[in-house]
């Protein structure tokens, strides 16, 4: 079961600009275009996410510092992946990246 609602996020424009809620499973509304920048940092006790087929862009620092993430699958209508987007999250094992996406910035997975 998800660990969290709507409250958890703050979302503007179809941007999640923040998450605030508590890390565990979370899962992103539906209607959420784009992963803002910072939206995760340092939620170290985030373990999975599950991101709607509506999001199309994952912005930089997304989830760096997100120590306790494992895995994560990135959905087919995500076209770019920022800087720094998994930076420290050290716990990552298993990434899936669809053939739709163009754009890795740089030091994605440092």
């Amino acid at each position: 079961m998800a660990n969290n609602n709507n409250a958890d996020f703050d979302i503007k424009y179809g941007v999640l600009a923040k998450y605030n809620g508590k890390g565990g499973k979370v899962i992103i509304p539906d209607g959420v275009t784009s992963i803002g920048e910072r939206a995760f940092t340092w939620c170290e006790s985030l373990e999975s996410i599950s991101i709607p087929d509506s999001v199309t862009s994952i912005e930089s620092f997304a989830f760096s510092g997100c120590s306790s993430l494992k895995s994560i699958t990135i959905p087919v209508g995500v076209k770019s992946i920022g800087w720094n987007v998994f930076c420290g999250c050290s716990s990552l094992e298993r990434i899936v990246i669809p053939k739709s996406v163009t754009s890795i910035g740089w030091y994605a997975f440092a």
